[in-house]
């Protein structure tokens, strides 16, 4: 890398420095290999742009880069030309073609009625999509210009309310550079995504095949959910426009279109894919919508975060405190004061409130909050956090035992209680087992030995002469209490065995 690539340049000078150097050797930009990325946020809107060919969006996406290095709206945009064909990854020194490809660019409109807020009325919509084609302007345009009408790369549409916008205005090519336009309202989008996902030029420039490609585009916002919703087939044929794809069987498209583009997408880009289709339409077998399943290779997308200098700490960024696209591209316009220092800095302030129960809200807001302030963790609060700590973990012990000596008491107490149940489930056993003698016996010790048998006898109405060996069980109360008297005398008969053995 060149030496004159420094942190605190921005992406455009660091993807020039790039240029400058590989352009001797012919390197492509498709066959960089750089610890730092040349992408932008590209708003979610744009995953809707539908009949593009692969150039052409090479071309949007390096037009739509330049204009995302600046944050004020600007009438018109100037590039060399061989700068920006090899952003585009175009070699081709074919002029008619590349003639072409602009007005394939050109003849393609958004339909942003569903997009993000960008109208300048009162009532929330545009009020000027007409181009800006100025009479008599210098700079000739090298391309006809085209109707208005949109044919091949038109955007269906449901009915005639809307509101469209060209994706590239008026397109100039002389001496070498190269000079756009693009409408007011895309730029506001292009310069402040509010809802958008990284495109890195790095992994779009690598496609060779248009459905990849566009299926990759489509695909892009619903990768941090893990899954796109059921979408129509029809839309996914009809992604790069028209072709034979559009009409052929299912498992023609599936065969030379759908895989090939899977395959190339899991081998070359950023995520992992895989997709599911089904009959959606009831009472039809017929497969007309797609489900993709999706997930970023993580290796990538530490990659994606091309102003970290460790992985590990992107993916502590991204899993664990979830920090968005927008959030990160803060991070990125910063580098040069937001070193990596300062980040784990940020990270561990953070988590030292999150521990105390101070982040009541979102981590990731809090966690730029931190690193916007500088906010650190001083050394004393970290000793007083310590010694509550130790406290609360001193009281947790004492709480700990005294909860272990209640439940050892209880559950002595309900062994005990077991075996009492035990002993006089056992004794009752042993009087109905009994000889006639025997129980009379038994009765006879209970009236006139216990004081409890009596109290027994008498609150159920009952005299002791009244209680025998033959009825003393009928009333439970009575029964109850004889049975522990009788496992007392099993117990001294067992003890005075012992004794004489």
């Amino acid at each position: 890398m060149a030496s004159s690539v420094e942190r605190t340049v921005t992406p455009l000078q660091y993807a020039l420095d790039l240029f400058v150097e590989n352009a001797p050797a012919g390197t492509a930009i498709d066959a960089i290999s750089s610890d730092k990325d040349i992408g932008y946020q590209k708003n979610n809107v744009f995953a809707r742009i539908i009949g593009l060919g692969l150039s052409a969006r090479r071309f949007v996406d390096a037009a739509y880069f330049i204009v995302a290095q600046e944050r004020e709206i600007s009438e018109a945009y100037d590039v060399s030309l061989s700068f920006f064909k090899w952003l585009m990854r175009y070699d081709s020194h074919n002029k008619k073609h590349f003639s072409s490809v602009i007005r394939s660019v050109k003849s393609s409109m958004l339909e942003v009625t569903s997009a993000p807020t960008v109208s300048v009325d009162s009532k929330g919509r545009m009020t000027d999509i007409s181009r800006d084609v100025s009479d008599g302007d210098e700079d000739a345009v090298d391309v006809e210009d085209v109707d208005q009408d949109v044919e091949a790369g038109e955007v269906p549409v449901n009915d005639e309310d809307g509101d469209w916008l060209e994706l590239i205005g008026r397109v100039s090519v002389r001496n070498g550079r190269i000079r756009f336009r693009v409408p007011v309202e895309l730029q506001r989008l292009i310069k402040d995504p509010e809802s958008s996902y990284w495109t890195s030029l790095l992994t779009t420039s690598k496609f060779k095949l248009i459905y990849a490609r566009a299926i990759y585009d489509h695909v892009l916002p619903a990768v941090p959910g893990g899954m796109t919703e059921w979408l129509s087939l029809e839309l996914i044929r009809n992604l790069p426009g028209k072709s034979w794809a559009n009409n052929a069987e299912f498992k023609y498209f599936k065969r030379d279109y759908l895989e090939p583009a899977v395959r190339q997408i899991n081998d070359l880009s950023d995520i992992e894919m895989s997709y599911e289709t089904r009959a959606g339409t009831p009472g039809s077998r017929k497969k007309d919508q797609i489900r993709f399943r999706l997930k970023r290779k993580e290796a990538s997308a530490a990659a994606q975060a091309d102003m970290m200098e460790s992985a590990a700490l992107y993916l502590t960024l991204h899993k664990e405190f979830g920090l968005d696209a927008k959030q990160f591209l803060q991070i990125r316009e910063n580098r040069h004061v937001w070193t990596d220092a300062r980040i784990e800095q940020a990270i561990d302030y953070t988590r030292f409130r999150i521990a105390k129960g101070d982040v009541i809200r979102r981590a990731s807001s809090y966690l730029m909050k931190a690193l916007a302030e500088d906010y650190r963790v001083a050394t004393a609060d970290r000793d007083v956090e310590l010694r509550r700590s130790q406290r609360e973990s001193q009281e947790e012990g004492k709480k700990t035992r005294q909860v272990a000596v209640a439940e050892s008491v209880a559950a002595a107490d309900a062994a005990a209680d077991q075996q009492r149940q035990d002993e006089k489930g056992a004794a009752r056993k042993f009087f109905d087992a009994a000889e006639k003698k025997a129980r009379d016996e038994l009765v006879r010790k209970f009236v006139a030995a216990s004081t409890i048998g009596q109290r027994a006898i008498t609150r159920q109405g009952l005299k002791p002469a009244e209680v025998n060996g033959t009825n003393i069980m009928r009333w439970p109360s009575v029964a109850d209490t004889f049975t522990s008297f009788v496992a007392g005398e099993l117990r001294k008969a067992a003890r005075e065995a012992s004794r004489r053995g």
